[in-house]
């Protein structure tokens, strides 16, 4: 009778101990990562979207996600100008990353017509070519504004007290919901888009190398240095940029 009690026991403990093991990778948390490129310049508005939840997220101008997981879970990571990435959750938990690879579009054939064989030729062929218009101005429609922010991306409009006092409910739903905040994020995203660009084309690895002379890993360690000082962003002037730029390298030179 004691025998069969401990055999008892302990199959009654292996059950216990299996049951607590297997709840623990069905967990939930809270997963945070950063989506880098080839060169680890932090990649915005990709979606990230959890094959197994279908949750999704996009992130924001520093590349940062957050999904809720669980440890068995694969995210997909989307942007159109990068492939496709399929990353398990635990990979990402052990590296705190994901670098997605660019995609090449193939372009269609280019053809270059000759306007004379003189400056004097193609000005004259440019002076006599109709003005071209677009489709909307051919019909004599309104112009949008270029500046124009719609109410609901305009951040300084949805946070003012006047808004508070006139709409607390519209208020409180923009300020709080997920859906809005990720869709004011993209269209910021997309606005400022022309301005990262010129900003990531100046800190670009060829650019900065042509300014300091640097190659290799002498140019890699600049870079890093570069990054975490930068106080400038997409937001600031080309002229501060530069400025900033050589005032770094200068003090880069006398540390070193």
């Amino acid at each position: 009778m004691c025998t069969r009690s401990i055999l008892l026991a302990g199959f009654l403990l292996i059950v216990s101990l299996h049951q607590v093991s297997a709840q623990v990778p069905d967990s939930v948390f809270q997963l945070s990562g950063i989506i880098y490129d080839d060169l680890f310049h932090p990649v915005p508005a990709s979606h990230v979207i959890n094959m197994n939840s279908h949750a999704g997220d996009v992130t924001d101008s520093l590349g940062i996600f957050r999904l809720p997981v669980h440890m068995s879970d694969t995210l997909l990571v989307r942007n159109i100008a990068f492939q496709d990435t399929l990353v398990p959750v635990i990979r990402i938990i052990e590296v705190k990353n994901i670098r997605i690879k660019r995609k090449f579009y193939p372009l269609q054939e280019a053809r270059i017509f000759e306007w004379g064989s003189t400056y004097n030729d193609f000005m004259e062929a440019i002076i006599e070519m109709p003005n071209q218009q677009t489709l909307g101005e051919s019909m004599g429609l309104p112009q949008q504004d270029p500046d124009y922010i719609p109410y609901d991306m305009n951040e300084e409009a949805l946070k003012s007290t006047a808004f508070l006092v006139t709409s607390p409910v519209s208020y409180f739903y923009y300020k709080f919901s997920k859906k809005e905040k990720s869709a004011r994020k993209v269209y910021w995203l997309e606005k400022n888009r022309e301005k990262h660009e010129l900003f990531d084309k100046i800190i670009s690895p060829d650019n900065i190398s042509g300014i300091t002379g640097l190659t290799g890993t002498e140019l890699q360690a600049f870079l890093a240095f570069l990054h975490e000082r930068m106080a400038c962003d997409f937001k600031c002037t080309e002229l501060r940029i530069y400025i900033e730029i050589h005032g770094l390298w200068e003090v880069y030179q006398e540390l070193k």
